[in-house]
């Protein structure tokens, strides 16, 4: 598990000034989970069944959450549709994201919350997602 977050590794990428930069920066950071929060977050064929708004929910207090989003986005799916989540019902599959949110660093939650929204992350473009990690996003 890295010593940074999700949440942590997007921050410093979009502090970064060229485009390059960030780019390298992405590309040496790249894991599954990074990746797949960027998808989802940026990748508009995919159609989230979950509202597009931050649910209510207790951010975690506990300190050993840092990092934790790493293995957490194996539930990704749930929430896409079209993968495993399609046969839950959607309280239930509220509440997997809601406990997926309680789970993580705060900031990492607040990063969830950003992706179901789908809206890209400020300073980091589609743009720097697509030349980061080539055919993630469907054009």
């Amino acid at each position: 598990m890295s010593t940074e977050s999700l949440a942590e590794i997007l921050k410093t990428a979009s502090e970064l000034k060229s485009k390059k930069d960030k780019v390298e920066f992405l590309r040496a950071k790249a894991s599954k989970p990074l990746r797949n929060i960027l998808k989802v977050t940026y990748d508009k064929t995919m159609e989230l069944n979950i509202p597009n708004v931050a649910p209510p929910y207790l951010p975690s207090v506990h300190p050993d959450s840092h990092g934790m989003l790493f293995r957490e986005t194996r539930k990704l799916p749930y929430f896409v549709k079209g993968y495993d989540g399609d046969n839950i019902h959607p309280i239930r599959r509220e509440a997997l994201f809601i406990q997926m949110l309680e789970a993580v660093d705060p900031d990492d939650a607040k990063l969830l919350c950003d992706m179901i929204r789908q809206k890209p992350l400020k300073g980091i473009s589609l743009a720097v997602v697509i030349e980061s990690f080539p055919g993630l996003i469907s054009q």
